[in-house]
């Protein structure tokens, strides 16, 4: 009975190595593909809350404007820097839709891509996860910065965007001019370059568009 070669035993790894190699690829994908299938599903069941919350109060909500598993629409809560939404630099979600029995779980505030990128750290102040902070990005300003800018009236006739992944990329708002010499460590969730978000329009419909821009992906 011949014993294995060298070369042999070489190439047997080689060739495990390149299998596993591409199991891993194609687990990545598919992680990818479920954690986008799962975001454009929280958009529409928001969509759904967002438009029976109009019914009931003849409104939308207003945002939220500090991160946090609470409401932070008035004039109480100012702190840009610690905003629920794009890195914290734009305003979140209402809380108040989860408080009032419009959405029944809290995970459907924050794009699932986010949520697992953070599981632990703290936002500005607070002490709150920080994945607060990534808290999807509405299209009607909180209170305490103006009230419903950009909403005033009904938002929900037109082709708007109503709520979003990011808006903000990690080179604007808040953090991109106040520390441009520490590059954020967030991008857009989706696609290679990480250059591509999910947004909830004003007609219902959920797309894949680029980053900060209405535009679909290339």
């Amino acid at each position: 009975m011949r014993g294995v070669t060298l070369i042999e035993l070489l190439v047997v790894v080689m060739i495990i190595a390149i299998l596993a190699a591409i199991a891993v690829v194609n687990f990545l994908d598919a992680r990818e593909r479920g954690l986008r299938a799962a975001n454009a599903g929280n958009l529409h069941t928001i969509a759904i809350a967002l438009q029976t919350y109009q019914v009931d109060h003849n409104t939308l909500p207003p945002a939220d404007h500090e991160a946090g598993p609470f409401s932070s629409s008035g004039p109480a809560f100012i702190q840009t820097g610690n905003a629920p939404a794009a890195g914290g630099s734009w305003d979140g979600l209402p809380w108040i839709l989860l408080e009032l029995g419009y959405l029944d779980d809290w995970h459907t505030m924050f794009n699932p891509h986010y949520l697992r990128l953070y599981p632990g750290g703290e936002t500005i102040r607070g002490g709150h996860p920080r994945y607060h902070n990534f808290r999807y990005a509405y299209n009607s300003s909180a209170v305490s910065s103006g009230g419903h800018d950009g909403g005033a009236g009904n938002i929900m006739e037109g082709n708007v965007w109503m709520v979003r992944d990011l808006y903000l990329g990690p080179l604007d708002g808040f953090y991109g001019g106040s520390f441009p010499n520490h590059p954020a460590d967030f991008g857009y969730p989706w696609g290679a370059e990480r250059n591509i978000e999910h947004a909830l329009y004003a007609d219902g419909t959920v797309r894949l568009v680029q980053g900060h821009t209405n535009t679909p992906p290339q």
